[in-house]
């Protein structure tokens, strides 16, 4: 008898970032019903936009910034997805600037690839950044066309290629870049794009934001958020810059060695119980293909 399909919830959560909420909405309502995306609202001064009508929005008390802030959301957000487990297959779980798209060479839907979560317990898709060249894509970003097609340009950063396909309880780090989930299922169809870098004048906004919940705190205290949060404004305007430092390159995005050096340092971290894969991250864009470039 074939297995009966998979239920699977999509979850995020979100503080005054209606752009990237509208496309994870957009996106993943074209793949479940609306009532399987569960929206987490930061704080009762929000405002749920129309365009996520229909979703499980649950509206949360705001916490203050301060030491041990965001860890303590990702451990929130572990006791979420197990509760959703209670009713589901299998939860995605990811910030809202990341996208979980199979490759259309694989020609393998959406729901199918994630729902193998079932057999292998927590899957990670390999993870790429949409990044701004400004230099080949000068015009701004316009919400109302296929993202992908304005801008067409990848790095790899392997941070991102999270454990957040799951159907097993889990203890994340903070980011939800590791987890206690002792197998790499790393996976050969689903690429996440990390949006993050997608438009200069939106990135160096958000980073100014996130700058000043990050130095909420004293110099010998927890840290409130990841390195990410914060890096000066200066020094994200840097790195977009080296993204220019050479042309793009078209391959056939299987992005072999860099699956293998992760697959290969696979490991236990050493001063905890999560476990975490090789770390790939450079400055070479790449040409995303054809195929995927109507995705979202």
């Amino acid at each position: 008898m074939a297995a009966s399909p998979a239920r699977i919830a999509f979850v995020t959560m979100v503080r005054d970032d209606h752009f990237f909420l509208r496309i994870w909405v957009d996106y993943y309502a074209r793949h479940v019903p609306r009532h399987h995306l569960f929206i987490l609202m930061d704080g009762f001064d929000q405002t749920p936009p129309d365009f996520a009508a229909g979703c499980q929005i649950i509206t949360l008390p705001r916490s203050e910034p301060g030491p041990g802030w965001d860890m303590k959301r990702w451990t929130m957000l572990a006791d979420v997805n197990a509760m959703l487990l209670g009713r589901f297959d299998v939860v995605v779980l990811n910030d809202v600037d990341e996208i979980i798209v199979p490759d259309p060479a694989c020609g393998i839907p959406l729901l199918d690839a994630v729902a193998r979560a079932r057999e292998v317990g927590v899957i990670s898709p390999f993870a790429v950044e949409v990044v701004h060249r400004y230099d080949l894509c000068p015009d701004r970003i316009d919400p109302d066309r296929p993202i992908l097609r304005q801008r067409p340009h990848v790095r790899v950063n392997s941070s991102y290629a999270k454990p957040c396909i799951s159907s097993a309880r889990l203890k994340w780090s903070l980011g939800g870049h590791r987890s206690d989930f002792p197998q790499l299922n790393l996976d050969n169809c689903l690429f996440l794009f990390h949006l993050r870098y997608l438009d200069r004048d939106m990135l160096l906004s958000r980073q100014q934001t996130r700058l000043a919940i990050a130095n909420a705190r004293n110099a010998d205290e927890a840290e409130v958020a990841g390195i990410g949060w914060t890096k000066s404004t200066e020094a994200i305007e840097r790195f977009l810059i080296s993204l220019q430092a050479s042309p793009p390159q078209e391959k056939n995005f299987q992005f072999d060695w860099q699956r293998r050096r992760m697959t290969r340092e696979w490991r236990k971290d050493a001063k905890g119980d999560l476990w975490r894969h090789g770390r790939v991250v450079t400055s070479q864009t790449y040409i995303i293909p054809e195929r995927f470039l109507d995705a979202f």
